[in-house]
């Protein structure tokens, strides 16, 4: 195999939301992809590649996610600019702070402040679930791998899948691991290879998957607007891209889900983005609501890019970091519009199709937007946060 090597690809006139589209994507491919970086000033980007072998393949994705992003322009629904922001070096302090424990990539624990103010944003968007009567639902963290299939997930982010497996119901086999592990060279770690069952679920990737399986055949009575929410722990590999709270490969969601009508739906779509911008009002919050886009499609499903835009399907709530360049994405807004219902056979009391939305709280984004502009002072925190705090 050739050593490391680099690329570099003009994007023109991509608009800044396709440029970190594409850095998104390009961070999630991992083992052929080091680094990439984007220079505005040139409008090159710049890949770093583990060989040259990854060039031809790293070469058609860019060609492939510009030509879908070309459509992209950011589009801003609403913004509130923060009246006090404070430009710590947040990651080096949380790192230091104690609150926090570093499991390995992606695998972050939380206690002492940290806890208390992931569990303040917890409240916050359970509130904003309850001011819909939402019904609370609470699902396990694995899904059947034929569920999953059946969603059409493994054709559209196949890269984010974490599998379950175990060993095998054999005696044999159960007894050479034991012995195995007790020997002091191997550290308590046995063979696993060539041992394990095939998988044949995953670690949910969206803490709203099972509830579209929950309305199979379903007829929604006339008028109704079924509104469930739900919150768990949500699974995402993300490669080279894992960030302590950013970006984590475990990390907690808060969904709000509809079924209904189409105008019913987009209606209380709508009003969850104005309580969600309101709290980040209230909280004085530098942040923006935007139209978005997934970022890595792959193949044939990369034109549901330009789809999203066209159709203002997705929403994302954007959290300005005062030590950073690129926003963090930390609730998303979403209108399926048919897609599960069809999958479900999920109808309206006239016999027509329902649709669904949903709409995420990404609970350690939250917690993470929040510290990097407000620190983890107490004293530069809104006063609303210290008193529910105490």
């Amino acid at each position: 195999m050739s050593g490391a090597t680099s690329r570099s690809f003009p994007l023109g006139k991509l608009s800044d939301a396709g440029v970190r589209a594409l850095l998104d994507g390009l961070r999630t491919v991992g083992d052929e992809v080091r680094d990439a970086a984007y220079d505005p000033d040139t409008g090159a980007l710049t890949v770093e590649l583990t060989g040259a072998h990854a060039a031809a393949e790293v070469e058609r994705f860019v060609a492939a996610m510009r030509q879908s992003l070309r459509f992209v322009n950011r589009k801003i629904l609403k913004e509130n600019r923060a009246q006090k922001l404070v430009n710590d070096p947040i990651d080096e302090q949380l790192r230091a702070c104690g609150d926090l424990q570093f499991l390995g990539e992606g695998l972050t624990g939380l206690r002492g402040r940290a806890l208390a103010l992931f569990r303040f944003f917890e409240r916050e968007a359970k509130a904003i679930a309850d001011a819909f009567a939402a019904e609370d639902n609470h699902y396990p963290v694995m899904i059947p791998n034929d569920l999953l299939a059946e969603m059409g997930y493994f054709g559209h982010f196949p890269q984010h899948v974490t599998f379950c497996c175990h060993l095998p119901d054999s005696l044999p086999v159960l007894e050479a691991v034991a012995a195995e592990s007790k020997q002091p060279k191997l550290h308590g770690l046995p063979r696993l290879e060539g041992r394990l069952d095939p998988p044949a679920h995953v670690l949910t990737p969206g803490v709203c998957l099972p509830c579209y399986v929950q309305q199979r055949d379903a007829v929604l009575a006339e008028g109704e607007v079924r509104t469930l929410t739900m919150q768990n722990h949500v699974f995402r590999y993300e490669a080279n891209n894992f960030r302590p709270l950013a970006r984590g490969w475990d990390f907690t969601v808060r969904d709000i889900v509809f079924f209904g009508g189409r105008q019913d739906v987009e209606e209380r779509r709508a009003a969850v983005m104005e309580r969600a911008f309101a709290l980040c009002q209230e909280l004085d919050l530098d942040v923006t609501l935007e139209l978005a886009n997934d970022p890595f499609f792959l193949d044939a499903s990369r034109d549901k890019a330009v789809y999203q835009r066209m159709g203002e399907v997705k929403y994302e709530l954007l959290f300005h970091l005062p030590q950073r360049p690129d926003p963090l994405a930390a609730s998303s807004f979403n209108l399926h519009r048919d897609y599960y219902t069809a999958i479900f056979n999920t109808r309206l009391a006239n016999g027509e199709r329902a649709e669904s939305a949903c709409m995420g709280f990404g609970l350690e984004r939250w917690l993470y937007g929040f510290l990097s502009q407000k620190g983890l002072d107490p004293a530069n925190w809104p006063k609303r946060v210290t008193e529910a705090l105490g």
